[in-house]
């Protein structure tokens, strides 16, 4: 089939979301599929790899930049202004790029840009990585003209059948990860340790540090970690990912003894980070958010799996 998959965020990215729609990607293109993703054009990006190198992408994937308007670059259209001309932006480009192209079929994980997409006619895909909060009847009924509706998780599923939703054409389908990273540690993508690790009892964590202005529980952690050096002194926690928006956090952690910081890794490095570690920490902290109770599927633990080591969390 010739898919187009279709995102309004910034490609290459160095978070989770855009690794998550590199593999998608990369993994439709090997069931022998063509794919082309069509994504925003963005002035401000920070990565400065090419998508293909960074993401370690097969390049048969091929990525098409709508001419659109990047309002998050423009000091006169800030905030959410500037967001929201962006996405505006994409969509009207978008939407005469797959009206002029021969797919067979659109695949999103961005509900904001459906209802663009179910105008095409063509068949789409969504894939949900969380529910709204408002208009549920409206959302019901635009996920009853996708194609296939794809959960993360089972209690988002299940969420969405109580709002009415169409039960034949939702499925679950959790998060993964590619297991012949681990499998063949690359020794010349090793990681330089820092000189005090080694055999001292190493506790790892790889991943956000917030999300979406939510905890990611590294404050638990560094709390707990502190408790534990009182009678361990020579333990290590190694935490890596990019850096918290909020400076307090980050302050915090280049504070605290026998922490390190190892800042953003490239996602072929993360095998070897987790590797040296004793043990491998998800911290998610107590709440009744529906981002812990429902939706989420994290990738890090996946990838902790993967590693073979003891995961706390």
């Amino acid at each position: 089939m010739r898919i187009a998959y279709c995102t309004n965020v910034r490609l290459p990215n160095e978070r989770a979301h855009g690794h998550q729609v590199a593999r998608v990607c990369d993994a439709l293109v090997k069931l022998g599929h063509e794919v082309e993703i069509i994504a925003p054009q963005r002035c401000d990006n920070p990565v400065k790899n090419d998508f293909w190198t960074f993401h370690d992408v097969d390049r048969r994937v091929r990525l098409t930049y709508t001419s659109s308007f990047d309002g998050i670059a423009c000091r006169l259209t800030p905030g959410l202004l500037g967001l929201s001309l962006t996405t505006w932006s994409y969509l009207h480009y978008a939407r005469h790029k797959l009206l002029e192209g021969k797919y067979d079929l659109l695949y999103t994980r961005t509900p904001e840009i459906l209802p663009m997409l179910l105008t095409t006619k063509i068949p789409v895909i969504l894939e949900l990585h969380k529910l709204p909060r408002y208009h549920k009847k409206l959302f019901v009924r635009r996920c009853s003209r996708c194609k296939l509706v794809i959960c993360l998780t089972s209690p988002m599923r299940k969420e969405l059948l109580s709002w009415g939703a169409p039960e034949e054409n939702i499925i679950v389908e959790p998060d993964a990860v590619d297991l012949r990273r681990f499998v063949a540690l690359n020794v010349s993508r090793q990681i330089h340790l820092p000189a005090n690790v080694g055999s001292a009892v190493t506790i790892g964590y790889a991943g956000q540090l917030e999300s979406m202005g939510l905890s990611k529980g590294i404050p638990e952690l560094l709390a707990a970690f502190a408790i534990l050096r009182r009678t361990h002194p020579s333990a290590q926690l190694m935490l890596a990912g990019p850096r918290a928006p909020r400076d307090a956090l980050m302050h915090r952690i280049k504070a605290s003894p026998g922490v390190t910081y190892r800042g953003f890794l490239p996602h072929d490095q993360i095998p070897s980070f987790l590797s040296v570690c004793r043990v491998l920490v998800y911290p998610a902290p107590a709440s009744n958010h529906p981002f812990y109770t429902r939706d989420t599927s994290p990738l890090k633990l996946f990838e902790y799996m993967a590693s073979k080591k003891p995961i706390i969390t």
